[in-house]
């Protein structure tokens, strides 16, 4: 094993399930946008739709323009297979701009967290098992992440999840170039290699050229059947499902030396 290898984990998807979390603030932002359409909570239908369409939101501006179509009637099937192309169109047609509505969000966030911090907590939880399987491992590790960086220090915080601060990129570290940058700055300053463990696929398959970097698909995240399948067949990502991924970062950790595997393989 190389000391000098690092461990790297997005946060929402693979560490922590905060589908239903993410919706209510949706919601929230929704109403203070648009109060007289949404005036009515969630109903369990409406949180299972939104869970279900999760897998399209890469920024949590994102999440309320999703929230918004689903209540417009835009079927789940289009959403998924194209959500670029409607998130573009809401965003037009409501004359939205990216950085204030994410702002809008986060404040729907804040609101929620200053008038009922254990509702707030209680809305999401870590998966199964990956918050101890983490805390086991020896190996330098951190998180990478498209949420704000205050939201993810409370989260990582409640959990117990052994990492510090100053191991926490969130939405705020990445200036313009998104998780790329912030794995290239990784990899410039740790020679060995960079293990990334991921529930979005298209961000996976966008980093197959950085060099030393092993690529993992959560299978438990917010990811769908189809993504699941294309990460098996591509021998550049490893699919973890929950065993495999205690096996890759629990003991024995017997990964053979760099070069000797495919990237990205489950050893």
């Amino acid at each position: 094993m190389s000391a000098r290898d690092l461990f790297a984990f997005d946060f929402d998807g693979v560490i922590c399930d905060s589908a239903t979390e993410t919706a209510w603030s949706a919601w929230r932002a929704c109403r203070s946008l648009w109060p007289r359409r949404f005036r009515r909570p969630p109903s369990p239908e409406a949180l299972a739709r939104f869970r279900r369409c999760r897998p399209v939101v890469e920024v949590g501006s994102q999440s309320v323009l999703l929230y918004r179509l689903l209540a417009e009637g835009v079927p789940e099937r289009d959403l998924l297979a194209r959500p670029a192309l409607h998130f573009g169109d809401a965003m037009r047609r409501h004359a939205l701009d990216s950085e204030a509505l994410q702002a809008r969000f986060a404040a729907a966030r804040d609101a929620w967290i200053a008038r009922d911090p254990e509702g707030w907590f209680g809305a999401q939880d870590c998966f199964p098992g990956v918050v101890e399987a983490i805390n086991r491992m020896g190996e330098e590790r951190c998180i990478l992440t498209t949420k704000q960086r205050r939201f993810t220090l409370a989260l990582v915080a409640r959990a117990g999840l052994e990492v510090g601060p100053g191991q926490v990129f969130a939405l705020e570290s990445f200036g313009g170039g998104g998780k790329r940058a912030v794995l290239q700055r990784l990899l410039r300053r740790h020679p060995g290699r960079l293990h990334f463990v991921e529930d979005r696929l298209k961000t996976l398959e966008a980093l197959g050229d950085l060099p030393r970097l092993r690529r993992y698909l959560a299978a438990w995240g917010y990811c769908t059947a189809a993504e699941r399948e294309a990460a098996r067949r591509d021998p550049g990502i490893g699919l973890l499902d929950p065993a495999r991924f205690s096996a890759l970062i629990g003991p024995p950790y017997n990964r053979p030396p760099s070069g000797t595997a495919r990237p990205g393989a489950i050893p």
